[in-house]
């Protein structure tokens, strides 16, 4: 038989063989709470009161379990990455990370490889256009300077100037293109023809007033008698190739040309060419 205090709610167990008629009262060994002793009938329906409570808790806390249980499985069934990451070893998250940033710098070095690929293949095909641009512009500036640069090359090499000029000046007369002097930058000075004999004897200097090398000009001679007729046309070749900056140069040189009447009045004209060969 179970008897429960009803100040601290304590259940007690109480042999029935115990109880006679001459107990009236129980005492709570907890609480030391005093109340009168129910009789038997009633003491007994309270206990099966309290039993039938006691397997209904008992009976609600199964099924509880039970639909918790089901609930589980369920969702143990459907995979759940929030709780799988945690369930997860430390080891197998450190391995996880070291592949995923294996793979990422894999795909890196990948992505880096293909854009240096396509910046060689763009700057492959973006200097080609330059390129030749370039080597057209360094011909043509080396065709329009032609006379300016076989002069410079006479100051510096004279020697492999000396060895190449017939061929460089034949490969421009095939296009037309000949060698020229800057008779512009030439003066022509103290210029004399003398006549000895049957010979001509011509002299004079050649003076450059630039700050650059100049080629040496052929000089053109004609001898035009008073009704204008020509008795004489040479053209000098002198042997300087170049003439220095801001100098000059000198010449004498001597024509076997007899003119019949010396006394006649004569004009003895003499001119600078432009182009340095002729063929």
């Amino acid at each position: 038989m179970h008897v429960t205090c009803k100040s601290c709610g304590t259940v007690f167990e109480v042999n029935k063989s115990i109880l006679t008629s001459n107990i009236q009262w129980l005492k709570c060994g907890v609480c030391n709470e005093k109340w009168a002793l129910p009789s038997t009938s009633n003491a007994i329906e309270k206990n099966v009161e309290t039993i039938d409570r006691t397997e209904k808790v008992k009976q609600e806390l199964a099924s509880i379990k039970s639909v918790v249980e089901d609930k589980s499985k369920i969702l143990a069934k459907k995979p759940n990455p929030v709780l799988d990451q945690k369930n997860k070893t430390v080891a197998e998250i450190a391995s996880e990370l070291s592949l995923s940033k294996l793979n990422k710098n894999e795909k890196s070095n990948v992505k880096k490889a293909e854009n240096a690929n396509n910046k060689k293949k763009i700057k492959k095909l973006n200097i080609l256009p330059f390129l030749i641009i370039f080597l057209g512009l360094i011909l043509f500036l080396g065709i329009f300077y032609r006379s300016t640069l076989l002069s410079y090359g006479f100051f510096y090499f004279p020697n492999h100037s000396q060895n190449y000029i017939e061929k460089i000046n034949s490969l421009f007369a095939k296009i037309d293109l000949p060698i020229l002097s800057d008779t512009k930058n030439l003066n022509l000075i103290n210029f004399i023809a003398t006549v000895q004999d049957q010979e001509v004897r011509f002299s004079g200097r050649i003076k450059n007033v630039s700050k650059r090398p100049i080629l040496v000009p052929r000089i053109k001679i004609l001898v035009v008698r008073e009704d204008r007729k020509i008795i004489l046309e040479k053209i000098l070749i002198l042997e300087d190739k170049i003439i220095f900056p801001n100098s000059e140069i000198g010449f004498n040189e001597f024509v076997k040309e007899k003119i019949k009447n010396q006394k006649e009045n004569v004009t003895v004209k003499a001119t600078l060419l432009k182009k340095i060969f002729e063929y």
